[in-house]
């Protein structure tokens, strides 16, 4: 049962655990559930009218705790929530088109399949990096070449959104669909963990892209807008995991000599209530934190994660041990979050980078 403080269908998550092994084994998909979730309109919370002239609501905690939510049962399925639920954001808030409300609404309603590429974007605003993609102007748009070095939700008749460079230093953000032509997706398999999102890279060689496809030409300005909801939902899929870890160690004090351990339980307890006060606060109005607290907020949750689930495994013993275990799973899952983008050298770069 979900712990989450927004109520969330319990059929829902029902079923999300009960395809949990399957998506951990990769012989389903993980975003399937955004099917699921379409279903029950609960894809857009939050941007029912974006595509119009209302702006995104700054309150996004029914999205984080839907996503925290579904995190309690399969970080692998959060994970391609909040992959799509980016892109619904960064089409909110972009510029409109008429292609991109249809886009905006063919997502909402689950029949297509969004993916956020804007990983080297945000390395290059922090000085780590270059944009790797080049636009070339061309009399009906945009020619667009060069490498995205890692996406998740790469399946058929998806859409990803990434910044791309001209040749007068501009820095556009585009949406381009993944079977467009001169569009080359290269897929990871034998991840420790998630292996069903779908993942790999992707490579760019003279792809069309119409000016109504580009959502900024701005890549600072619109990293300013959409980067709080963006680390607020990205803690989301850590917070479930955390909250999940917590309740099984929880319940493992229970179990032989794992009594012993009630301190370490104790403190963690004492250190998730402290982040989760921090991450509601934020969630509820996204445009109230500074840049320290959000970076610190995202490192923070990765950090605990990997605590609460080594703390599920100590106590689980043997019988967490087990390959198939949902918690040698959740264990496998926390290793995926130092090297998440924004991963943990990028985080600390920028937090050492800003005023103290």
């Amino acid at each position: 049962m979900s712990t989450t403080t927004i109520d969330v269908d319990e059929t829902l998550l029902a079923e999300v655990a009960a395809a949990a092994p399957a998506v951990d084994a990769n012989t389903a998909p993980a975003s399937a559930v955004l099917l699921q979730l379409a279903q029950r309109d609960l894809l857009h919370t939050g941007l029912h009218r974006a595509h119009e002239t209302l702006r995104p609501s700054v309150d996004v905690r029914p999205a984080a705790e839907l996503i925290a939510a579904i995190a309690e049962e399969c970080v692998s399925s959060a994970f391609s929530v909040w992959a799509h639920r980016m892109v619904l954001e960064y089409l909110a808030r972009g510029h409109r088109s008429n292609r991109t409300a249809q886009l905006f609404d063919d997502l909402s309603a689950g029949r297509r399949v969004g993916a956020t590429a804007m990983a080297a974007g945000l390395k290059s605003l922090a000085g780590l990096g270059e944009v790797d993609i080049i636009a070339t102007r061309v009399a009906d748009g945009w020619s667009l070449s060069g490498p995205v070095a890692w996406a998740s939700n790469l399946v058929p008749d998806s859409v990803f959104v990434a910044p791309a460079r001209t040749e007068d230093g501009q820095t556009l953000v585009v949406w381009v669909d993944t079977e467009a032509p001169g569009v080359t997706i290269r897929s990871v398999a034998g991840l420790l963990a998630l292996d069903a999102t779908a993942s790999g890279s992707l490579r760019l060689e003279d792809v069309a892209v119409a000016d109504d496809q580009v959502l900024s030409t701005d890549l600072a300005a619109f990293a300013r807008d959409f980067r709080p909801a963006f680390l607020v939902l990205q803690s989301a899929f850590c917070v479930g995991l955390i909250r999940r870890s917590l309740a099984e160690a929880t319940e493992g004090l229970r179990r032989g000599d794992n009594p012993a351990l009630t301190g370490d339980v104790q403190q963690l307890t004492d250190d998730v209530t402290q982040l989760l006060e921090t991450w509601h606060r934020l969630a509820t109005d996204v445009s109230s934190g500074t840049a320290r607290e959000l970076l610190q907020l995202r490192l923070d949750a990765s950090h605990l994660a990997g605590r609460a689930t080594r703390l599920e495994a100590t106590l689980a013993g043997g019988r967490g041990y087990l390959r198939t275990s949902a918690t040698s799973r959740r264990f496998r899952e926390a290793a995926f979050l130092p090297v998440q983008s924004p991963s943990e050298g990028h985080l600390r770069w920028e937090l050492a980078t800003l005023p103290a």
